[in-house]
């Protein structure tokens, strides 16, 4: 039953990329600043995204739609009213508006606008919605709750950025491991996930530090995941997969899982040493290495527990030194059971490390980044601020302005889409 929410939604959900370039250029302040030489402010959790509270009224369990135009496609399918829970997105930083659609029984109404303030926004569902109170919830083709995207767009890719070198800061073009990712969450008319879709695009290997791609569901507990299955794969590997590496009904820790032989290329541009860096040794979209799974959970799942600042991407490799394995997280997030060892061991006396924060320099600087756009990536050895000047003045105001710096790229500074 549970998997015909795919079936069901699939005509919301193809997993397709959407193109988007460099923007107009915003100039730097400093042109000869670089990235391991900002100064920001204390405390500052270079988060490109918010949450924002969907505090929607109803008459009536009621299902709505968000969209990012007024005749967009969704981002956002879910059910207000009744005793569906509240819904809470993680929202990109630049997002100030969103246009709002219930459905009726002839199908949708006119999109409304809808400003989204600092932390919530607010609606209140016509009378005239289609009532969903007493339909049972279940496969059936009408009542097939609702999906999340994340990044919440429309069908689009996020970003990670990547530099390999922690604890050291190494070049800073970000460009390591560069990685886009699509999430889809599948719900039921209480906005509990039941499932999700999960995919990751391989963009970009500018490092030769042989990490590989980790997942850690820090809302999602490792027995509450009930099976992956293989979705899609273009051009990696037939060995790729992903594996939960703590499988079974009473794990407690949250769920880890390793995206296995996803960063092996086998048709990489002859004389290339790395993959998508280099000028002259650029490859298509269309030659990129892509995988999606399938993940159902064993019992629904809130909402809350799956929002997209719970997904902890991360590089790891075998840590040779001390068992385990060596891990390059995001700012903030703690190093799994199985790269705590190495964490400690590697902070211990080193300088360069935050002792009070993860993955933070003592300057505040991180080793990875996430934007909630399918964004384009430095060249080798270019500094990350003459891709993106806007990346200095975003930094230095704590994420006060130029929160939209990634849509203002120089364009020969970055790698060419073909």
């Amino acid at each position: 039953m549970k998997k015909m929410l795919f079936v069901a939604a699939a005509a919301l959900c193809a997993f397709t990329a959407c193109r988007q370039d460099a923007a107009d250029i915003h100039p730097s302040d400093n042109p000869d600043e670089r990235t391991a030489e900002l100064v920001v402010p204390a405390g500052f959790d270079w988060s490109t995204t918010r949450a924002v509270a969907c505090d929607f009224t109803a008459p009536h369990l009621s299902r709505v739609a968000l969209s990012e135009t007024p005749d967009g496609e969704p981002v956002a399918l879910f059910f207000a009213g009744g005793d569906s829970s509240p819904v809470t997105l993680n929202l990109p930083a630049t997002a100030d508006r969103l246009y709002v659609r219930y459905q009726t029984e002839e199908g949708f109404s006119a999109a409304e606008s809808v400003a989204v303030g600092a932390d919530r926004m607010t609606y209140a569902v016509s009378p005239l919605a289609k009532d969903y109170e007493g339909i049972a919830d279940g496969g059936q083709a009408e009542t097939v709750g609702g999906v999340i995207y994340y990044p919440v767009r429309a069908n689009g890719w996020g970003t990670l950025m990547f530099e390999d070198l922690w604890p050291a800061y190494g070049d800073y073009d970000f460009n390591d491991l560069v990685l886009n990712y699509k999430i889809q969450l599948y719900m039921n008319n209480k906005n509990m996930v039941d499932a999700m879709l999960i995919g990751i695009r391989v963009k970009a290997v500018g490092g030769s530090i042989p990490y590989d791609i980790y997942l850690r569901m820090t809302g999602v507990r490792g027995g509450q995941i009930d099976e992956v299955e293989p979705y899609f794969n273009q051009n990696a590997p037939e060995t790729a997969d992903m594996v939960q590496l703590n499988p079974g009904n009473s794990v407690k820790e949250p769920a880890v899982f390793l995206f296995r032989d996803t960063k092996t290329r086998n048709n990489n541009p002859a004389g290339a040493v790395y993959v998508n860096t280099e000028r002259g040794y650029e490859v298509p979209e269309s030659q990129l290495a892509q995988v999606s799974y399938q993940v159902y959970f064993r019992n629904s799942i809130k909402l809350e527990d799956v929002t997209f600042d719970t997904f902890d991407f991360f590089l790891g490799r075998a840590d040779e030194a001390g068992g385990g394995l060596m891990e390059i997280h995001r700012g903030g997030f703690a190093p799994t059971e199985y790269g705590r060892a190495a964490y400690e061991r590697l902070r211990e006396g080193n300088t360069n490390i935050d002792g009070a924060d993860y993955y933070y320099s003592n300057d505040g600087l991180v080793w990875g980044i996430n934007i909630p756009a399918d964004v384009q990536h430095a060249y080798e050895n270019v500094d990350f601020l003459k891709a993106y000047p806007g990346f200095a003045r975003w930094a230095r105001s704590g994420g006060a302005t130029d929160t939209d710096w990634y849509l203002h790229g120089v364009s020969e500074n970055l790698v060419d889409k073909r």
